[in-house]
């Protein structure tokens, strides 16, 4: 299962539609099976109410028949529960559940957190263990508790002790393209990509039987979409293929640095169409 995890193009501070649709349609040609708007890779926490759902009518209008997954960032569980709410609302075939961060939060309070969100739509959900963002690994027996109210979880630590633990428990995606083939291993069923914005075709053929000549490419593709802080590198590496027209951000973010460009300049081939 491919569900590409979609950048946010902007064009003098605003949403890009024409490269937003662009992006779409290439994930709808190249076979992912559902998309991610305003998720991390989206820089959800830096959009506006208005622009979240711009995004998801946009993905919507172009690929209507493709699954619509919406992230919901909030820490704050009343506003979390509110906007899975209107994620469901607008089409949403599926939420994707981000972990109370900075303010952390205990055990209970995360299964209180996630039963608030489930108990407000009918959509499936989908957790996140994002310990790098949140600055901490979700709890074992907190997925437990949950495990009958949730359809999958996006694992994008790099344990993978735990990851096969998860495996038992539900359907698991790779939430780190770097360690797909090791959580393919484990028993992961899929990935929440950030390359595949770039290339889903060569996504795809990694969860099936990828050549040598894939895995290097693969590879590659994601060590540079990880020299800065996501999605920095990816949005550069789609005006490469041609995608967006622009790679700018919004603060506190900034553009891809010189070393960034060069290095991604340096590395491109066509086989990245």
């Amino acid at each position: 299962m491919l569900v590409t995890a979609l950048a946010t193009p902007y064009r003098e501070g605003r949403i890009d539609c024409l490269s937003y649709e662009k992006l779409v349609a290439r994930q709808l040609n190249g076979g992912a099976d559902a998309l991610l708007c305003v998720g991390t890779t989206a820089e959800a926490l830096l959009l506006s109410e208005g622009e979240k759902k711009l995004l998801v009518k946009l993905a919507k209008g172009v690929a209507p028949n493709l699954p619509i997954w919406v992230g919901v960032e909030d820490a704050d569980t009343k506003q979390a529960a509110i906007h899975a709410t209107a994620a469901e609302q607008l089409g949403a075939d599926g939420i994707l559940v981000a972990p109370p961060a900075f303010v952390k939060c205990t055990p209970q309070g995360y299964v209180g957190h996630i039963a608030a969100i489930a108990d407000r739509v009918k959509i499936p959900l989908m957790l996140y263990n994002a310990p790098g963002r949140c600055g901490y690994t979700l709890d074992e027996g907190a997925i437990d508790k949950l495990s009958d109210r949730v359809n999958y979880i996006k694992d994008a630590g790099n344990d993978m002790a735990f990851t096969s633990k998860l495996t038992k428990k539900m359907s698991v995606l790779c939430g780190n393209d770097m360690l797909l083939e090791q959580m393919l291993c484990c028993g992961a069923v899929g990935v929440v990509s950030v390359v595949s914005n770039v290339a889903p075709l060569l996504v795809k053929s990694m969860l099936s039987s990828p050549t040598e000549t894939q895995k290097r490419l693969f590879l590659k593709l994601s060590e540079l979409s990880m020299l800065e802080v996501s999605p920095i590198a990816i949005k550069y590496m789609l005006t490469k293929v041609g995608i967006f027209d622009s790679f700018e951000m919004r603060l506190p973010l900034t553009i891809a640095n010189n070393s960034t460009q060069k290095l991604i300049d340096e590395s491109y081939t066509e086989q990245w169409k």
